[in-house]
């Protein structure tokens, strides 16, 4: 591949005021911008800035990512970039492809609505010129089948991903979102060379700020101007309850301590399990005993394997786990087998399983925690309530216990009401006529109450209702924060929303530790940028990492103009609004220098406190510090040679290896036509793939030959002019350095700070 040198410019220009600096600086905190188009009058007036950011950003990287907090409307914002494109398809969780195809058909947009389910299945997603993604933190696995037809139709699309928590465990997640679309290499020109690569640096701080060229992300705090009365969230009592009683749950927790797994040769996976059975039994006596059986026909299939001298397959393993389970443990167990299948040490975990079962036997015991639940239902009559638990066997057992008085259960079996089964869309316009466009229900069938599992968690509107009960707590703050945006959302008419959670009481907290592992999931969620998230008795944590640059930036939006700084009193800190060019796009960026000795400081914690500090100071008649200069120059020729460099994974370098192997081979045999293919594959593997692409490339390799002689290019797309990139610096102000250490310690401390960030 022939590569042009590095071309870039950053003569600082000419003198000017400080507030002549400031529109430049101020659009380059935005990023990518269509200031000239018009979205739908439908849309409110902060979802018309989310929309014109999206589409400069899905023009610019092919993909972008509004990551909005829940309730802020999303869905609408969507269907109005869709509005650009002729044939958008959504891709959406089956629970919401009625809602997503009644609010198109409200607002008039054409657009296909696929299932997230279907493409589990194996279907292909159907042609499309714009794939959103609802929910898309359900894509953050590469090994499932839903993200790879997802990953291979994407080449031929821009994507656009909607999910206000887009971090669900790990800061994996996010840059395996972002890989649906962008090639390894992707945000060398934001400061991070290799997405492999951050995160094998364990810093979030450099992928957050590089990821604010192709996010919106907004807490409610940064749109509170433009929606004054945005709803308020009031938290209200955590509850420690046991789900039985004190000498019961004892004797039960004994029990599961003597539990083996003997079937299980790997000891994480058979922890696992027993943390697993722990936190059934934090939901209800009923769940656990569910689990319990489920347990007790696994053996039964063990046992009879054993018999046989087979091994269980991984199958057999899963069905431990109830429908919908694994994805709420985010966990993955599989049976890794013995060597052989011990028939006895089998039978002994099947009675030991069979004594745990006849300890929470069906028969009426006291339910300390259910009557916890009833006294807070009891304290609102007429109010509707939105009850979340993590087991089936939970929900029908709080429905029977409360009489079905104007309640349904919903879950992955299906809705439920006094009178028996009934429609999931029917049973939701019953509790919330008002969200879902329904007519009112006659008194007879009206809902007050609705126990769910999180297959209702995402996406729905339900703001009829004012109150959330985590009657069991998730693995994740994503799930409290879904939880949270069925009720608190745009639409509701209610001025405050309040939660309650149930705490697991301390003997079963000892061994799952939710409350720690939702606060260390939190943190690690708003160092990578989600607006806003929960934890125990915080219903609304905002992180709002990006909310300054909504604040600094406003509607901001500058045509380009001849360089020019400003020199104004204050610490040596330098902020530099830069233009990238890649191919036809031009994408602006703010960089932000400052320290002793200087570095670019890419923490968005320390950027806005910078910048803060040098926008209100007075000019000064000092020259720009040359220090200052010379770091950002050597920044942007590392950036820009990364970028010319190429992507850095190890997909991609094993797949250029192998590709120059058969490329020998084809020489050696003088086969030109498998050579040209080879050599094109080879240029796109240089020049950087998305994810998708790579899988193409990768299954044409191993077909061979015969396989591709028909074809005349190698699968997936360009590389979208990767090496052929160019800057130019648009505007920067500069502080004299008037302010030292003692005046303004903090700044003097950023590489200290940004290492141990």
């Amino acid at each position: 591949m022939v590569r042009e040198p590095l071309r870039w410019c950053l003569d600082l220009g000419t003198r000017a005021p400080p507030e002549e600096i400031l529109p430049a600086l101020r659009a380059a905190a935005l990023g990518p911008c269509d200031p000239i188009w018009a979205p739908p009058p439908w849309l409110l007036v902060h979802q018309v800035v989310a929309a014109r950011r999206l589409v400069a950003r899905l023009a610019c990287f092919g993909g972008a990512l509004l990551a909005d907090a829940v309730g802020l409307g999303k869905t609408y914002v969507a269907l109005a970039v869709a509005t650009r494109y002729r044939d958008p398809v959504a891709l959406v969780p089956a629970a919401l492809a009625p809602q997503w195809q009644r609010v198109a058909a409200t607002l008039r947009v054409p657009l296909t609505v696929w299932s997230h389910e279907a493409l589990s299945r194996g279907a292909p997603v159907p042609a499309a010129d714009l794939i959103v993604v609802d929910e898309a933190h359900r894509f953050c696995r590469p090994e499932t089948k839903r993200y790879d037809r997802l990953a291979r139709a994407a080449p031929a699309a821009q994507v656009l991903l909607l999910s206000a928590t887009p971090v669900v465990n790990r800061p994996a997640d996010l840059v395996n979102l972002l890989r649906l679309f962008l090639p390894d290499h992707g945000l060398a020109l934001h400061g991070v060379p290799s997405l492999a690569g951050a995160l094998a640096t364990r810093k979030p701080e450099p992928l957050a700020h590089a990821c604010s060229a192709l996010i919106v992300a907004r807490s409610p705090d940064a749109v509170r101007a433009a929606l004054p009365d945005l709803l308020e969230v009031s938290d209200a009592t955590v509850v420690t309850a046991p789900p039985l009683p004190t000498n019961l749950l004892e004797r039960v927790a004994e029990g599961i301590s003597g539990l083996a797994f003997p079937s299980f040769a790997d000891r994480h996976a058979a922890e696992l399990l027993r943390l697993h059975l722990w936190y059934r039994l934090a939901s209800s006596g009923p769940a656990f005993r569910e689990t319990l059986q489920r347990h007790s026909a696994y053996l039964d299939r063990a046992i009879t394997a054993a018999a046989r001298g087979e091994r269980l397959s991984r199958h057999a393993a899963r069905a431990l786990f109830g429908p919908g389970e694994s994805i709420q443990l985010e966990m993955d167990v599989w049976d890794q087998g013995l060597g052989r299948l011990d028939a006895a040490s089998l039978s002994g975990e099947r009675d030991r399983i069979q004594r745990l079962r006849a300890l929470v036997s069906p028969a009426a015991m006291p339910d300390p925690k259910a009557e916890m639940l009833e006294d807070i239902l009891a304290g609102r009559p007429g109010k509707k309530t939105l009850v979340f638990t993590s087991a089936v066997a939970t929900a029908s057992h709080l429905a029977g216990r409360l009489g079905w008085h104007r309640l349904c259960a919903a879950t992955s079996c299906g809705a439920r009401i006094a009178t028996g089964p009934i429609g999931l869309e029917e049973a939701l316009s019953l509790f919330a006529p008002i969200a879902r466009s329904a007519r009112q229900p006659p008194p007879t069938l009206r809902l007050d109450t609705l126990i769910a599992t999180d297959l209702l968690s995402e996406g729905l509107d339900l703001q009829d209702a004012d109150a959330v009960v985590h009657y069991d707590l998730p693995w994740t703050p994503l799930r409290l924060e879904q939880r949270l945006g069925r009720v608190a959302r745009l639409g509701s008419r209610h001025r405050r929303v309040s939660v309650w959670w149930f705490r697991p009481s301390s003997l079963i907290d000892t061994r799952l530790t939710m409350v720690e592992r939702l606060l260390q999931k939190l943190g690690g969620q708003l160092r990578l940028g989600v607006p806003a998230s929960g934890c125990v008795g915080r219903a609304r944590v905002v992180g709002g990492l990006f909310d300054w640059r909504e604040r600094f930036g406003g509607a901001a939006a500058t045509a380009s103009s001849p360089p020019r700084f400003a020199v104004v009193r204050g610490p040596r800190v330098g902020v530099f609004a830069l233009r990238w060019f890649v191919g036809t796009h031009a994408v602006p960026d703010l960089v932000v220098v400052a320290g002793d000795p200087p570095d670019v400081v890419d923490d968005e914690r320390l950027v806005t406190s910078l910048i803060d500090g040098l926008t209100d100071a007075p000019a000064s008649s000092a020259q720009p510090s040359h220090a200052l200069v010379e770091k950002l120059c050597g920044a942007v020729r590392r950036r820009l040679a990364h970028r010319m460099g190429g992507p850095g994974d190890d997909d991609t370098r094993r797949l250029a290896r192998r590709a120059l192997r058969l490329a020998s081979q084809a020489a050696a045999v003088r086969d030109r036509q498998w050579l040209r293919w080879l050599d094109d594959a080879l240029n796109r593997l240089t020049g950087g793939l998305s994810i998708g692409s790579l899988r193409a490339v990768e299954d044409a390799l191993t077909s061979g030959r015969d396989a591709v002689r028909a074809e005349t290019r190698s699968p997936g797309t360009a590389p979208m002019e990767q090496a052929y990139a160019s800057v130019r610096l648009e505007a920067a102000l500069l502080g004299d350095g008037a302010l030292t250490a003692a005046d303004a310690p903090g700044i003097f401390e950023i590489k200290t700070k940004q290492q141990g960030s």
